[in-house]
């Protein structure tokens, strides 16, 4: 067995028993997060019409998979470094890009059943049928590892534990409420709209959207951008954690 593979199982068992006590409570968050996207922000609506349920029905995965990888990321490293786990974990004979591929799994899996059924439940709460593409699971593996990559490129970046807590906060709150995932795009001003054309949150979206649903989205643009940001998110990262002692 390679010596990067064998690492990274290694860290994806030390990260599992690491969290193992606070993986069942994310996983009930993420459940309920699920059920209140899809319930919740339905009541925002007057009528649901078969194009508002099909932008909620994919929103769903799509903002949780921007919590995990823009919110809750970059606050466990910031826990971690605050603690100063990460000067024990990058100790050990194990690549640093290891730990972190193995945290990002972990993490991804915990939110693979809320993903699910804020699909499944939208689909039957919103009556309609699902149009699933062979390409929907590269395409949720590549918007979690752009999301996380992201995530930890604001983590590293910071200089300060704080910094993370307080911008990640605004992030959340800003991707909920002022990002195309869950309405369209034009509903924004236009000013809003041209940044969010450079930014990877609705091309994400719109991977959700053409790989789940017939909706009309420019599929190929939305995988470029977010391959892009992706790749940007990785090299930071890379970068940054090997300059970190």
């Amino acid at each position: 067995m390679p010596k990067w593979l064998r690492g990274y199982l290694l860290m994806v068992k030390w990260v599992f028993l690491t969290y193992r006590s606070w993986l069942s409570l994310n996983l009930a968050i993420q459940l309920g997060i699920a059920v209140g996207f899809i319930y919740g922000i339905s009541f925002f609506f007057p009528a649901i019409t078969p194009e508002i349920a099909k932008y909620l029905t994919t929103g769903a995965p799509t903002l949780i998979l921007l919590i995990v990888g823009l919110v809750m990321v970059p606050q466990i490293i910031a826990m971690a470094r605050t603690e100063g786990t990460f000067d024990y974990i990058w100790s050990l004979p194990v690549g640093r890009m290891s730990h972190l591929a193995a945290d990002a799994t972990v993490m991804f899996g915990s939110t693979l059943p809320g993903i699910i059924l804020a699909v499944a439940l939208g689909s039957f709460h919103f009556d309609f049928s699902l149009s699933i593409s062979p390409l929907v699971i590269p395409s949720v593996i590549l918007m979690a590892m752009c999301g996380t990559f992201i995530g930890y490129s604001i983590a590293f970046l910071l200089p300060k534990p704080m910094m993370v807590n307080v911008i990640t906060q605004i992030m959340s709150f800003a991707v909920m409420l002022f990002s195309p995932v869950m309405f369209p795009a034009e509903r924004l001003p236009g000013w809003l709209q041209a940044i969010h054309t450079v930014l990877p949150i609705q091309y994400m979206a719109d991977i959700s959207r053409g790989t789940l649903t017939d909706l009309d989205v420019n599929l190929g643009l939305a995988f470029i951008v977010t391959g892009a940001w992706c790749v940007a998110g990785f090299i930071v990262t890379l970068v940054v954690v090997h300059r970190r002692r």
